[in-house]
């Protein structure tokens, strides 16, 4: 260590004194690129402005989870607009949980557009099903998150562990009672922004799932598919059976998605939006 930090540690007190042990210990603070990451927009191309509200999910994620990874499958599908001369325009606002989806005010706060989103995608749902030991809170995220970071691939060897003790001893990180916060998002939503194509993105399914997660996810997807079939200019869109259960696609945590998984679901994403109501916003585009 230079003389010049250890002068620092002596003289810093003991919040500032464990913040720095801290970060000497797992590196510096990371940027976050999903907020970063404006889409693929350009001079010349007509643009489709996609606001994705939902969980961590929208990110890329290669060993250990991180809510500073990079954009994920909606990466991929924007490259693959591109392929037909169409950018994409991207802002994301986080929640876990449907009872944590915002208002409109916060959203429209949040929203890096150039105008109205022509498609809402949310993807929320996985909190319902994920087992956890320790608190939920946002210090215990940033703890896993920098420790993992900092462990790269040795994270597998550690979940080898981890994952038994969840299924013994774990209990959900939220308890799902229905779907009516999501609705009344969608409702407000639609006032909102009436011209959006709003599309529900299927949680992933965990790869192995949980016993007691497992009739959960069932329900929130049929509960989605429900929720869609009563609602014009709603749809669902799910790569759960392109993904399967492969590990091969997912980080150690068993849902967030790798490379390989997010540019799956990113064409598949791309191909379904040029296949469905979507194609309508594009066309009027071009």
């Amino acid at each position: 260590m230079h003389p010049s930090n250890s002068m620092r540690l002596v003289a810093a007190p003991p919040r500032r004194l464990a913040k720095l042990i801290y970060r000497a210990v797992v590196g510096p603070p990371v940027p976050d690129p999903v907020r970063a990451w404006r889409g693929t927009a350009r001079d010349g191309l007509p643009v489709l402005r996609v606001m994705h509200v939902g969980d961590c999910g929208v990110r890329r994620m290669e060993t250990s989870h991180d809510l500073y990874g990079p954009p994920g499958y909606p990466l991929f599908a924007a490259e693959r607009l591109l392929r037909d001369e169409v950018g994409m325009e991207f802002s994301h606002y986080f929640a876990v949980s449907f009872e944590s989806l915002p208002d409109m005010a916060t959203l429209r706060r949040h929203t890096r557009l150039s105008g109205d989103p022509d498609v809402v995608l949310v993807q929320v749902g996985s909190a319902y099903t994920r087992r956890i030991l320790l608190p939920d809170t946002r210090r215990v995220h940033q703890l896993r998150d920098d420790v993992g970071r900092r462990a790269g691939r040795l994270v597998f060897a550690f979940y080898k562990v981890l994952r038994p003790c969840l299924r013994l001893f774990g209990r959900h990180s939220a308890e799902y009672t229905g779907a009516d916060e999501l609705e009344r998002f969608l409702d407000r939503t639609r006032s909102v922004w009436p011209h959006a194509e709003v599309v529900l993105v299927a949680p992933f399914r965990r790869s192995p799932g949980y016993p007691s997660g497992e009739p959960i996810a069932a329900r929130i997807e049929s509960d989605l598919q429900a929720i869609a079939a009563a609602r014009p200019g709603v749809s669902v869109f799910d790569a759960n059976e392109a993904l399967g259960r492969n590990p091969e696609l997912r980080c150690v945590t068993g849902y967030n998605l790798n490379g390989r998984g997010c540019e799956l679901v990113g064409m598949q994403l791309a191909g379904w939006m040029l296949a469905h109501q979507v194609a309508d916003a594009i066309s009027g585009l071009l």
